[in-house]
């Protein structure tokens, strides 16, 4: 499966699919309010299992060692089927709101490929249509516990929150309130709304004065709790931005001997003498 490589469970894959996959998104979350969806959502959820591969269910089941389930459709195919989606629904002539809330439905489903889904939705489709106000509405599939893996995450910030972070003339509204994710409760919207910068961090300094502290002070929020996933998206983020700012950087390592050996590693690699490594 073509997914991104930011960082990295084995349920018996036949009884995980008997009992959550064939839970569809098309079933997540009914709400009165919601019928609209349902029809795209139904869609979505056959030309997924139109596209399903063994192999790559194996592969991803094993990598994320059981904790996500997954239906095993490539990236291509989940991209197909947003496109198909979107053309079949008409859903250019949706209003955000109503993006938004599709995506937020397939946020909800069992597998990950929905929430890839989502993903590829908002950042492929709607980005255009994303102010700096929708960035609450973004928020939600992370304060609610539905992205609860790296990959997703790292998927979610890199291409939809990146693309939000882009979409307009007004950076420094967009990344204040990214930045604000930080501090909040859940470890993955923490991680995304700081690894949302990683593709920003390389030219730093052609953004608005502020842009680097404001950075640097998400990377500070995330190393303020344990564990790995909160400590690699730092190390991630400072290894990037150390080719704008490598003094900036080596000295915010230096402030901050709490980082992991990982991270630490990480945020240094374009610092080290001889051959780059990523780690």
């Amino acid at each position: 499966m073509g997914r991104a490589r930011p960082e990295r469970q084995a349920a018996p894959i036949a009884a995980v699919w008997g009992r959550a996959v064939t839970r569809s998104v098309a079933q997540a979350a009914p709400r009165s309010s919601d019928a609209p969806l349902d029809a795209p959502t139904a869609t979505l959820d056959a030309e997924l299992s139109a596209r399903l591969d063994p192999k790559a269910q194996r592969y991803w089941t094993n990598l994320l060692k059981g904790e996500v389930v997954f239906r095993g459709v490539p990236m291509g195919g989940i991209r197909a089927s947003v496109r198909r989606v979107w053309s079949e629904h008409a859903l250019a002539s949706w209003s955000v709101d109503d993006l938004l809330a599709l995506a937020q439905r397939w946020f909800a489903g069992a597998a990950s490929e929905e929430q890839l889904a989502a993903v590829l939705l908002l950042a492929e489709h709607a980005h255009g249509c994303l102010l700096a106000h929708h960035a609450d509405a973004l928020a939600a599939p992370l304060a609610a516990g539905h992205v609860r893996d790296w990959n997703v995450t790292d998927w979610y910030a890199t291409k939809a929150l990146h693309a939000f972070l882009t979409g307009g003339g007004d950076l420094e509204a967009r990344a204040r309130a990214l930045v604000g994710w930080t501090t909040a409760p859940t470890l993955w919207q923490r991680r995304a709304g700081l690894v949302s910068f990683v593709k920003l961090a390389p030219r730093a300094t052609e953004y608005y004065d502020g842009f680097i502290p404001l950075v640097l002070d998400a990377c500070a929020n995330n190393l303020a709790h344990e564990g790995r996933f909160a400590h690699t998206g730092p190390g991630w983020v400072l290894r990037e931005l150390s080719l704008a700012v490598p003094d900036a950087v080596a000295a915010f390592v230096a402030a901050h001997p709490e980082m992991s050996s990982e991270a630490r590693r990480m945020a240094t690699a374009r610092l080290r003498a001889g051959p780059y490594r990523r780690r």
